[in-house]
């Protein structure tokens, strides 16, 4: 098949004739009946019409089970009772009594800060000193943003 070149004036004229239907189409559908007769459905309406009102579906009220929420199990520990009452046995007179063991105590090589007074630190530390940020204003562009949408 060889193909079909349509140039720009051509679509123009295709364009324009399909407007020109397109109103052709509307005028012809405005336009009085040629018989002289309205048409059925343009008219007055009919002197022994009823207006019923618009009908009313009513279904039947359908009642669901509450949602009910099952959480996980949890699984404790088994009561224990005890039938009778336990008495520990009291210590013997013949031994002495037992200390708890205390545990050692290390000592860190490194001293907090808040045992160390300021005169017994060492003179070779410098002062810490504090960084300030200087930033320049910026005059230069203030307002340029507003002048745009103005």
């Amino acid at each position: 098949m060889a193909g079909v070149s349509v140039s720009a004036a051509d679509v123009g004229l295709i364009v324009a004739a399909l407007d020109l239907k397109l109103v052709r189409l509307v005028r012809g559908a405005m336009a009085p009946n040629p018989n002289g007769k309205p048409v059925a459905f343009i008219g007055p309406a009919p002197t022994n019409a009823r207006f019923l009102p618009r009908p009313v579906v009513h279904p039947t009220p359908r009642f669901e089970p509450r949602p009910v929420i099952h959480p996980t199990p949890r699984f404790e520990p088994r009561l224990v009772i005890h039938p009778r009452p336990r008495v520990e046995p009291l210590p013997c007179a013949c031994e002495p009594p037992h200390e708890p063991e205390m545990p050692a105590r290390s000592k860190s090589p490194i001293e907090p800060p808040w045992k160390v007074l300021p005169w017994e630190q060492p003179p070779g530390q410098p002062a810490p000193k504090v960084k300030l940020a200087i930033y320049r204003p910026d005059v230069v562009s203030k307002g340029s943003l507003i002048d745009f949408f103005i």
